[in-house]
């Protein structure tokens, strides 16, 4: 996979920790999604909805502020992943959550966003974040997409 680049981004520190907040995607209506992401380990990293408006290097502190209070943390359906070259990606999953019994696992999946830069999202079909490891999902997301996965989308 081909990257375009590094995303738009805005750092800031809310409560002494530093934080990176990415425009990790973005709908054609302007709306988005936002990621961010602390300096400190420790710090889970949260989610938010981004506004059509300011590119994220024009918000003020207190705009970055509210964005960061309006985010949550990743819920147990999500997963953070660092793939090669220190790139962050999202797993999330898709689907049914009772799906994952295998009562009907053709209809669940997980879609990875690259965060930090420019990629195609990979989607796999059948997929869950229970059954794959860290290095598996790694490993999926630089990989050609066989019969269980799709070719990545163009969101």
């Amino acid at each position: 996979m081909t990257g375009g680049g590094a995303r738009p981004r805005r750092s800031g520190s809310i409560d002494d920790a530093s934080w990176t907040l990415y425009d990790a995607a973005r709908a054609p209506s302007g709306l988005g999604l936002g990621y961010f992401v602390c300096d400190d380990l420790e710090c889970a990293d949260r989610r938010t909805a981004l506004p059509a408006g300011p590119a994220l290097p024009d918000l003020d502190d207190e705009a970055f502020r509210a964005l960061w209070e309006a985010g949550r943390e990743l819920t147990r359906t999500e997963r953070r992943v660092i793939g090669g070259r220190g790139a962050i990606w999202l797993a999330q999953s898709m689907g049914p959550v009772w799906a994952e019994g295998g009562s009907a696992a053709d209809t669940v999946g997980l879609r990875l966003r690259c965060i930090t830069d420019e990629r195609p999202v990979v989607e796999l079909n059948g997929a869950t974040l229970s059954e794959m490891s860290d290095a598996e999902l790694i490993a999926r997301i630089g990989a050609p997409q066989g019969p269980e996965g799709v070719a990545p989308s163009s969101d």
